[in-house]
């Protein structure tokens, strides 16, 4: 094979290489695998909603289909397939009703189940965009001024598990190879740590790795 075919050859297999890795990114706290639009679509929910199912409940609130549909859109165009699909857009009435009896609010229905999974199959577009960056060190304060959006998906058993779970190592809080480099961190601020590791957690763990002291 001559050196230029040779070159466009290699020249081929990396773009296509490049391109086959674009969607990807390193997998860690801050970078994520780049989601597509099918990935940020609620569109599974849609269908689940059942009229007959609804019937009785929303007779009983006195809801009519103009509560949640509007059927004044204005649509110009000699497309039936484009007509068709902008009616049924307009008729969609987004998540607005279903939150109003179903999330944890004032309006919720007793009996009207809560949990996001009912509709949804796909929870990656339910997630915030603010929780895609340094979400986990800045939470916190988020969660004192906002406590209820925490409280919207979360559950606080949820949020006391995360906090209040000891003498384990998650890769939830530190990357897999923090353990090589802790002790930075533990000297610089050995409160940090004991806010959910006991120091006999340490001992163990260094008697166990066949470090004899923790001063060292």
């Amino acid at each position: 094979m001559k050196r230029p075919a040779l070159a466009v050859l290699v020249v081929v297999s990396l773009v296509a290489a490049a391109a086959a890795c674009r969607q990807y990114l390193p997998q860690n706290r801050y970078l994520r695998l780049r989601t597509s639009a099918q990935m940020r679509s609620t569109a599974d929910a849609r269908g689940k909603f059942d009229h007959q199912r609804h019937a009785k409940p929303l007779a009983s609130l006195r809801v009519t289909c103009l509560d949640c549909h509007r059927f004044d859109a204005q649509i110009e165009t000699s497309n039936e397939g484009l007509a068709d699909e902008l009616s049924r857009s307009a008729l969609f009435p987004g998540s607005t009703p279903c939150h109003f009896c179903h999330r944890e609010s004032a309006t919720k229905m007793t009996g009207a189940p809560d949990a996001c999974a009912t509709c949804h199959e796909n929870l990656r577009p339910l997630r915030p965009a603010d929780h895609d960056v340094a979400w986990l060190k800045v939470h916190g304060s988020m969660a004192r001024v906002e406590p209820e959006r925490c409280g919207s998906c979360h559950r606080q058993a949820e949020c006391i598990s995360c906090h209040q779970s000891r003498d384990s190592i998650q890769t939830l809080v530190h990357e897999r190879n923090f353990r090589f480099f802790h002790s930075i961190e533990a000297r610089a601020n050995p409160a940090r740590c004991g806010s959910c590791h006991r120091e006999d957690f340490c001992i163990r763990c260094h008697l166990r790795g066949g470090v004899e002291s923790l001063g060292r």
